[in-house]
C-alpha cells in the first residue's frame, strides 16, 4: 500500500519494522519480511517518478566520481531503476582476507554467506537450474577452455526485470502488511538508551513527525546512510549511541572500470562461442574472466574480472533498440519514435540473425565484423582516507547537511591491472584463441593510466562490517555497534569490494538478516 501521508495512529505503531529507503535492498527486505508475517513500513524520500538527488546536496573533491551524480536515483525502486540487473557472486578469498591487503578479512566466512545464495537467487526469480555455471555452459554448448595461468571462465546472471518497483508492484499495492510512505525524508532518530524508539521524518510541506517501530533498518544507499549517521552523531550529542564511532563514512571504495586492451581473434568460432552472451528461457548469462581463488591467495594481486566489449558499426543502433524495447516492456515514457525507424533501417540486415541467435541458438547475436576489446573491473584497497563526510554549514530543504565524497585510489591498482591483463594475454595465446594489444600506458606501468578508468557506480563502505566498533560500524549481524535494534543493509557494510558487482552479495546479506529477525528461512506468499 502506497501512502503520501501518515496519520498519528498509524505513526504510533510500536511493533512494526521500519525500513528507511525504498530502493533495491529496502524493497527486497520489505517483501521478504512481509512474506514471513511481519508488518513493515518503508519510508522513501522520492516518489514513483524517476528522480535524482539535487546537485546542492553532494560534492566530490577527490578522484572524479560520476556515480555520486548519475549512478543513483531518488525514487521508489532507487538505483534498480537505472541498472541492468547483473548479479555476480563474491569469491571465498574476498572474505578470507589477504595478509598483504590490510583490513581485508571479514568477521563472517564465505560459507556463512554462501549458505544464502540459493535462497536469494530463488527470491529473485532465478531457478536452481540456472544457478550452476557448469550446467548452463553445457546446455549452451560451450566447452570450458580451461585457460590455465590462474584464469577461469565464469558467468554473471541478469534479472529479467531489473527494477524492484516494477518487479514487486503487485505485492506493494496489494499487501495490507506492507506500507510505503513516499516523499518523506528521515532526518533523525529518537533514542531510549541503546534502543531506537522512533525516526524523525520531514514531509514535502516541511512538517515533522516521529514514527514508531520495534526494529529499524537503514537501506537508503551508501552516501545517504553515512550522511544520516554522521548528521545524527554531530547534532544529537551524547544521546547518540554511535556518536564516538570514527569509522562512519570511512573506507569508501568503488570498482575501477575501463578498457585495457584490444583483442586480435585467432579462432573466431571458439572465441565468439565462448564469450557471446547466453540466453536460456529468457534468462541472460554473460561469460567473463577472473583469477581463481588459489591464485589470489598466493599472488600479490587485487581481485579483477575481465569482460569482452563487442564494437561494430551498428553498436549504438543495437543499444538504442534494446533500450527502446526495455522501455516499452516496462511502460516507461517513450520519446523519439521517429528515431526508432532510423535505427531499424540501420540495423535491418542484422535483425534476422539477431532473432535467430536469440530464439534458436539461445545466444545474443554479435556481428562477425565486430571489433573486440578487453575491459576490466578492479577491486581497490580499503583506505580510511577514502571517505564520505558532511558539511554541516550547507543544508538542504529538510535540514540535512551536504555530502562530501573524497574518493582515493591506492598504489596497488596499476600493477594488479597490468598483471591481470598479461595473464589474460598468456591464457589466450596458450589456447590459440586470441591475443591482446595492451594499452601503451598500462604496458609501461604509467600511473596516468589510472586516470583513464572510471568508477562503476558500485559505492562500497562508510558503514562497514567490523569485529568491533574499533574497526567497523556494524557487527556480523548488520546491527549498528552501540544500538539494540538499528541495522544497515546494502554495499555500505562491505569490508572489501572484490571484483563483483555489489547487488547480489548485498541482497544475500539481506536474506540472512531477514532470517535473523524472523527465525524463518522459507518464503510464503502474501
Amino acid at each position: 500500500m502506497i501512502l503520501k501521508e501518515i496519520n498519528q495512529a498509524e505513526g504510533s505503531n510500536p511493533d512494526r519494522i521500519v525500513i528507511i529507503g525504498g530502493g533495491t535492498a529496502g524493497l527486497y527486505a520489505a517483501r521478504e519480511l512481509v512474506r514471513r508475517g511481519k508488518e513493515v513500513l518503508v519510508i522513501e524520500s522520492g516518489s514513483e517518478t524517476l528522480g535524482n538527488f539535487a546537485p546542492e546536496t553532494y560534492d566530490s573533491v577527490g578522484k572524479t566520481h560520476e556515480g555520486i551524480r548519475i549512478g543513483r536515483s531518488k525514487s521508489l525502486g532507487g538505483t534498480s531503476n537505472l541498472w541492468g540487473g547483473q548479479l555476480v557472486e563474491f569469491q571465498p578469498v574476498d572474505f578470507l582476507g589477504r595478509e598483504w591487503l590490510p583490513d581485508s578479512k571479514w568477521p563472517v566466512t564465505y560459507e556463512e554467506v554462501a549458505a544464502y545464495h540459493r535462497q536469494t537467487y530463488e527470491n529473485l526469480g532465478i531457478g536452481l537450474e540456472y544457478q550452476d555455471d557448469a550446467a548452463v555452459l553445457k546446455q549452451a554448448g560451450v566447452t570450458n577452455p580451461r585457460f590455465g595461468n590462474g584464469m577461469e571462465l565464469f558467468l554473471t546472471r541478469w534479472l529479467k526485470i531489473p527494477s524492484m518497483a516494477v518487479a514487486y508492484a503487485e505485492e506493494i499495492r496489494s499487501s495490507e502488511r506492507l506500507k510505503l510512505l513516499l516523499e518523506h525524508s528521515v532526518t533523525g532518530f529518537e533514542f531510549s538508551g541503546a534502543a531506537i524508539t522512533g525516526v524523525r521524518i520531514v514531509g514535502p510541506k516541511g512538517g515533522q513527525q516521529i514514527l514508531r517501530g520495534r526494529t529499524f533498518i537503514l537501506a537508503c544507499g551508501t552516501f545517504e546512510i553515512s550522511r544520516l549517521l554522521l548528521h545524527v552523531a554531530s547534532s544529537d550529542g551524547g544521546l547518540c549511541p554511535w556518536g564516538n564511532n570514527r569509522n562512519i563514512g570511512r573506507y569508501f571504495q568503488d570498482h575501477l572500470i575501463g578498457r585495457v586492451a584490444s583483442v586480435e581473434i585467432r579462432d573466431k568460432k571458439r572465441f565468439f562461442n565462448t564469450f557471446s552472451t547466453i540466453v536460456r528461457s529468457g534468462q541472460k548469462f554473460q561469460p567473463k574472466l577472473r583469477l581463481n581463488d588459489a591464485t589470489l591467495r598466493t599472488e600479490r594481486i587485487l581481485n579483477l574480472y575481465g569482460m569482452m566489449a563487442f564494437e561494430s558499426s551498428v553498436s549504438e543502433n543495437l543499444v538504442y533498440l534494446k533500450q527502446f524495447l526495455k522501455a516499452a516492456i516496462f511502460s516507461r515514457k517513450i520519446e523519439g519514435v521517429g528515431d526508432l525507424f532510423r535505427n531499424l533501417i540501420a540495423c535491418w540486415k542484422h535483425l534476422l540473425p539477431l532473432m535467430w541467435k536469440y530464439v534458436v541458438a539461445n545466444r545474443v547475436f554479435v556481428p562477425s565484423t565486430s571489433k573486440v576489446s578487453l575491459h576490466i573491473q578492479s577491486e581497490q584497497p580499503a583506505m580510511p582516507e577514502s571517505r564520505i563526510s558532511i558539511d554541516p554549514l550547507v543544508k538542504d530543504s529538510t535540514g540535512m547537511p551536504k555530502v562530501i565524497l573524497d574518493w582515493r585510489t591506492g598504489s596497488e591498482e596499476l600493477s594488479s591491472i597490468r598483471d591481470f591483463t598479461r595473464r589474460v594475454d598468456s591464457a589466450f595465446k596458450k589456447s590459440s584463441m586470441a591475443e591482446l594489444r595492451v594499452e601503451e600506458a598500462l604496458e609501461k606501468g604509467d600511473q596516468s593510466f589510472i586516470k583513464t578508468l572510471r568508477d562503476n557506480y558500485h559505492q562500497v563502505g562508510g558503514a562497514r562490517m567490523g569485529f568491533s566498533e574499533d574497526d567497523g560500524v556494524v557487527d556480523s549481524d548488520l546491527k549498528l555497534f552501540g544500538t539494540e535494534n538499528l541495522y544497515v543493509v546494502g554495499a555500505s557494510i562491505f569490508r572489501t569490494s572484490g571484483n563483483a558487482n555489489t547487488t547480489f552479495t548485498a541482497l544475500t546479506f539481506v536474506t540472512r538478516l531477514v532470517e535473523h529477525l524472523t527465525g524463518k528461512k522459507q518464503s510464503h506468499p502474501l
